[in-house]
């Protein structure tokens, strides 16, 4: 195998592992799921990057392409455990399809799940005892995961994780 080929294998391991962590923050992992993962695909990127630091120091090419390459994937990673970019811009993006569909669910039509909204699969959509338009995308007996359509002081459920959307609009996972 050529030097510029392990190179090439060692980076793009490094951007795959980077674009897992975005994608599965724009999929819409709950909060704590996404830092477990963050950490999780860090120690991966750190080992990969040492992994090529070591294999071009071995080969006495320059190190600092290497170092730059790590140094960005663990800056994306740490970016998207801290703020979830990903799933706030996926989010923004179909803005206007929650509120349809919110709209919809408050005048009692029969919403058939699965249902897309944007990139997101809601597979149950109700209206809470409380009377919030829930757009559940990983519904489960024991806490469900999902988006919400409440004021942000107000939310009436046993919350393992919130990442607050908008004025309206909070992605919740229930513990």
């Amino acid at each position: 195998m050529k030097r510029n080929q392990i190179d090439a294998a060692l980076i793009g391991l490094c951007g795959l592992v980077t674009a897992a962590g975005i994608l599965s923050s724009a999929a819409g992992i709950g909060k704590i799921g996404v830092v477990l993962l963050a950490v999780a695909l860090s120690a991966a990127i750190i080992i990969t990057g040492s992994l090529l630091i070591g294999y071009r120091r071995r080969t006495q090419r320059a190190v600092l392409p290497a170092v730059t390459v790590t140094v960005i994937c663990l800056a994306v990673i740490i970016s998207v455990a801290a703020t979830h970019w990903p799933l706030r811009i996926n989010y923004a993006l179909a803005r206007d399809s929650f509120e349809a569909l919110a709209r919809r669910i408050r005048t009692g039509e029969q919403i058939t799940t699965p249902v897309h909204v944007g990139l997101f699969t809601i597979r149950r959509a109700e209206i809470s005892r409380n009377g919030i338009v829930c757009l559940w995308t990983h519904p489960q007996p024991n806490g469900s995961t999902g988006f919400v359509r409440c004021q942000r002081d107000y939310l009436p459920f046993n919350l393992w994780s919130m990442v607050r959307l908008d004025d309206r609009w909070q992605f919740i996972s229930e513990d």
